[in-house]
């Protein structure tokens, strides 16, 4: 039975087709110092403006005074405006909510223990149980 010149998914290469030892398959790589994505949107969100709040003028970042558009234009009938900000209301207070622990956090076996503890401190200070 001949060899298929196809290899099958999942084996490697050929010998005479992989790379040797020691040398990078991707040589240039990314250049030092490049940025992604993220960074760059972080960077250009922070830059200074000038902006005219409460009739002073004022410098602040972009984001904020984005921020501060969105808000005008729903508050003035945008209803566009209207949901993005909503949604933006909304998450930050989903993820507010999500960052607090709960008011009572213990489940039913915490309890027990907490029962049982509370129990045995009466008995140590003389009172009777329930």
């Amino acid at each position: 039975m001949a060899k298929s010149a196809v290899p099958k998914p999942g084996r490697n290469p050929p010998k005479e087709y992989q790379f040797p030892k020691g040398v990078s398959g991707n040589a240039k790589g990314r250049p030092r110092g490049s940025k992604n994505l993220k960074t760059i949107v972080m960077e250009a969100a922070a830059d200074q403006v000038s902006a005219v709040v409460d009739g002073k003028s004022r410098r602040i970042s972009k984001l904020q005074a984005t921020v501060m558009q969105l808000a005008t234009k729903a508050a003035g009938g945008d209803h566009n405006s209207m949901g993005k900000f909503l949604a933006w209301v909304d998450e930050m207070e989903m993820r507010a909510s999500a960052a607090k622990p709960a008011q009572f956090p213990l489940g039913e076996p915490d309890l027990e223990v907490l029962r049982a503890t509370y129990a045995r401190m009466k008995q140590c200070s003389g009172e009777v149980s329930d």
